[in-house]
């Protein structure tokens, strides 16, 4: 128990005889501790903003549905800037294939196909909206495909479908610039690259996705788009399984379905690709690991040069205080003693810079997320790495000092001034 009591004293002692330094050389300590204090103060920046980054863009795909699958031309690692040969003929996505999934595809609840139109101009009587690619023909599924609601009015439904009705559902951002209520909007006529709509319904509003805007659409039933642009095949197309716990053999049933309609012969692979919700996820991620080992590398030359100063500090240190170690050596301490109240100096030293450099970290991370409106998020995790690292970091950059400290020779030392 004495001797457990007496390493305790001692390291009390330690982290004393630190703070006391810190206090009697201020400068000297801030320029020793500013390395750590950058180094963790940029590792908990960063995994702060990422986390918020992480839980925004979760939470925006998850918006979308669980179970969605995007049927696209190319997979997602395909090389756009040097395709094989039978990637540049390859044939776009079209209607064959959503019909197909819908047919063959038993596990598949909804498809959603889109067509799209570009160069559009939309007006209400003195104000109009220029927008690329926001006039789109679809089915009445799109709204439970997207998990998307209706603020205001109704969907597309199969009646507008059959008689090919010059209907319309605005997104928010179209009612935000032609009208001054989305309630007014409803049962409005509008025109449309020239062509008459009525508008039946205006889309709730949603977060955007990565600075990408998903409020400005404008969606007319496919059988009129088809009707208005009859030369358009390429489809944008969408699916969603019936389950979750479905999904892979939703996904398979949808494999089968295209390579069959695609003509797709066994030996050969996939002429399509798929983007489903955990692909985004696994992309979101790949982002962040990027990032938090760059975050790591900065951390570790603030490290750097912060082993390099509490290095000197604690050589200083030892040179100033050759008498004291003497003293103690001549009254019974022994090298682990004097190697102990040295370790514990410069671990107490760092930890400091450690305990700085997460309150900066964590309030710049603060202010970045608040303007940025995404969910702060500090994980204790980063907190106790923080603490442990610059820590550990005096403890390393403090051995060789007190090594040299507690080799001093008592005699030597008490003679010296």
């Amino acid at each position: 128990m004495s001797k457990w009591f007496a390493s305790y004293a001692e390291i009390r002692e330690g982290v004393r005889l630190a703070l006391e330094s810190i206090r009697a050389n201020k400068f000297r300590s801030l320029m020793t501790i500013i390395g750590v204090m950058i180094g963790v103060g940029a590792v908990i920046l960063v995994n702060t903003i990422m986390d918020g980054f992480n839980e925004y863009a979760v939470s925006s795909i998850e918006k979308i549905g669980s179970n969605v699958i995007y049927v696209t031309k190319y997979s997602q690692d395909t090389d756009r800037y040097n395709l094989t040969e039978e990637e540049r003929k390859r044939k776009n996505i079209t209607m064959k294939e959503a019909y197909a999934i819908q047919e063959m595809c038993p596990l598949i609840s909804h498809v959603s196909p889109e067509k799209r139109a570009f160069r559009n101009v939309a007006r209400y009587k003195d104000k109009e909206v220029h927008s690329p690619d926001d006039f789109r023909g679809c089915w009445p599924t799109q709204p439970i495909v997207t998990n998307r609601e209706v603020a205001f009015g109704r969907f597309i439904d199969e009646i507008d479908m059959r008689r090919k009705a010059m209907v319309c559902v605005i997104g928010p951002e179209i009612a935000d610039a032609l009208f001054e209520e989305h309630a007014e909007a409803v049962g409005k006529e509008i025109k449309i690259n020239g062509w008459k709509f009525t508008v039946i319904g205006v889309q709730e509003r949603i977060e955007d996705l990565f600075n990408i805007s998903e409020n400005d659409f404008i969606y007319i039933p496919m059988t009129t788009f088809d009707k208005l642009y009859p030369n358009t095949e390429r489809v944008y197309l969408l699916c969603s399984a019936a389950s979750r716990k479905v999904f892979g053999e939703a996904l398979d049933q949808v494999t089968n379905a295209l390579r069959r309609v695609r003509k797709v012969r066994p030996e050969d692979p996939n002429n399509f690709g798929f983007l489903t919700q955990e692909r985004f996820k696994n992309e979101v991620m790949d982002i962040t690991v990027k990032v938090q080992l760059a975050a790591t590398a900065v951390a570790a030359v603030g490290l750097m040069v912060g082993v390099i100063g509490v290095m000197n500090i604690m050589l200083v240190a030892v040179t100033q205080r050759t008498r004291e170690i003497g003293v103690r050596k001549a009254i019974g301490a022994r090298r682990v003693n004097i190697l102990l109240q040295f370790l514990v100096e410069a671990g107490t030293l760092t930890g400091v810079g450690g305990i700085v450099g997460i309150i900066f970290g964590a309030l710049i991370g603060l202010l970045v997320t608040t303007l940025l409106d995404w969910t702060y998020s500090l994980s204790p995790f980063w907190i106790i790495l923080g603490v442990t690292v610059s820590a550990g970091t005096g403890i390393v950059a403090g051995l060789y000092p007190a090594w040299r400290a507690a080799r001093v020779d008592p005699i030597v030392a008490l003679r010296y001034e």
